[in-house]
């Protein structure tokens, strides 16, 4: 990167007599400056703020001054300090804007200070003209070293490069979806390749008090500092991409969400933040990587629980009038047998019973919920409610 030119004919414009006063009667303006960008910007109100305040505004005139004497000479003396402004910026993840609005507020003031001084030096209005293109020469010269540093820095620092990662990340999983254009910019700051596909991960830490940051691979993007952590991992589908995430599961609970094209990143981070809704319930097992693909059917389930437990009522009425250890019994085997296509032998050996027990309870069954039990919608109603029922039961 080249450091920006510095435009010098307007200081070498104003004239000797003019620029030897400048320093002095500068001062005098700087005070008038800070006092009324107090009176603007009730922060600045805090001592260690306006304290900084002055400061920039006295270095500030002063600088400028110096241009006047020596417009070449006193730029190379300025500018690797302006440089390094930016770069100190970029370390601290702000932005190179806010020297450009501080000095646009400065300028303002300045010419509001300025009148009495202008005055008493007598200058006609050409040479204000002259300071007015000074002032500009100056602003756009340090608002361009400033932003030099700050882009120089960002080109070689990790922090900075992790920050403009985990802005796009944010950008990528925001509700309305960004434009493309605004994903290409994000992705070109932060020299990551835009995939075809991504797949969105949640993390939750499964100790509170050990919350460990670990070092991904460099392709993916990951933002620690979200109330839940996230892992946008792009070609999910693509050879050991499924197993990039498994050092992280000893200290944090993992869950992928759908594989979506990379417009739709917010899509599969909702389906990811809701699988670990789940999963901190106790509803499914978050001992390995959790993808919510493999976890479609209780989504859906939970996702209408509240229908669900409305239907219950009448779906399983003729369940109510029973004893409740016969109730358990014959819900228990009804579950199962839905669950094996009414196949007694293999829902006989997932509850560790003999085929011919699950046949007579069968036959109650068939007497108590009656066509029901051939209506294959009923059968798939009356299914997903004691699945519902029984992953919280599960859950506790």
């Amino acid at each position: 990167m080249t450091p920006p030119p510095f435009d010098a004919r307007p200081f070498e414009a104003i004239p000797f007599r003019l620029a030897r006063h400048l320093r002095i009667d500068l001062v005098r303006v700087g005070e008038e400056i800070v006092k009324e960008l107090h009176q603007a910007e009730t922060e600045w109100a805090d001592p260690a703020v306006g304290a900084r305040v002055r400061e920039g505004v006295m270095g500030g005139l002063n600088h400028f001054a110096e241009l006047a004497e020596d417009p070449h000479g006193g730029w190379a003396r300025l500018s690797p300090g302006y440089v390094e402004m930016g770069k100190r910026l970029a370390r601290e993840g702000r932005s190179p804007d806010e020297v450009h609005h501080a000095l646009r507020q400065a300028g303002r003031a300045m010419w509001r200070s300025v009148k009495d001084v202008l005055d008493t030096l007598d200058i006609d209005r050409k040479t204000i003209g002259l300071l007015a293109d000074a002032q500009f020469s100056y602003m756009d010269a340090v608002t361009a070293a400033v932003r030099f540093g700050h882009e120089s820095e960002g080109e070689a620092s990790p922090e900075v490069l992790a920050r403009r990662r985990a802005s796009l990340l944010s950008l990528l999983l925001a509700e309305p979806r960004p434009d493309r254009e605004s994903v290409a910019g994000a992705a070109d700051k932060a020299r990551w390749t835009v995939p075809g596909t991504v797949a969105a991960a949640v993390l939750s830490p499964r100790d509170r008090s050990q919350q460990t940051p670990r070092l991904l691979p460099d392709g993916l993007l990951v933002d620690w500092g979200r109330n839940q952590p996230c892992v946008l991992i792009p070609d999910p589908e693509g050879p050991g991409r499924a197993s990039l995430l498994k050092p992280l599961l000893r200290e944090w609970i993992v869950v992928v969400g759908m594989p979506v094209p990379v417009e739709r990143a917010a899509e599969s981070h909702r389906w990811a933040r809701e699988t670990l809704a789940l999963v901190e319930r106790g509803v499914i097992d978050g001992d390995r990587l959790v993808h919510c693909a493999d976890h479609v059917t209780t989504l859906v389930m939970f996702g209408a629980k509240n229908l669900l437990d409305a239907m219950a009522t009448t779906r399983l009425a003729p369940l109510d009038g029973l004893p409740l250890v016969q109730r358990e019994r014959l819900t228990e085997t009804l579950l199962s047998l839905l669950s094996h296509n009414f196949n007694a032998t293999e829902a006989g050996r997932r509850m560790h019973v003999h085929p011919q027990t699950v046949r007579y309870r069968f036959r109650q069954l068939e007497k108590l919920f009656g066509p029901d039990l051939s209506d294959p919608q009923r059968c798939l109603e009356i299914e997903m409610i004691l699945r519902t029922r029984h992953a919280l039961g599960r859950a506790g």
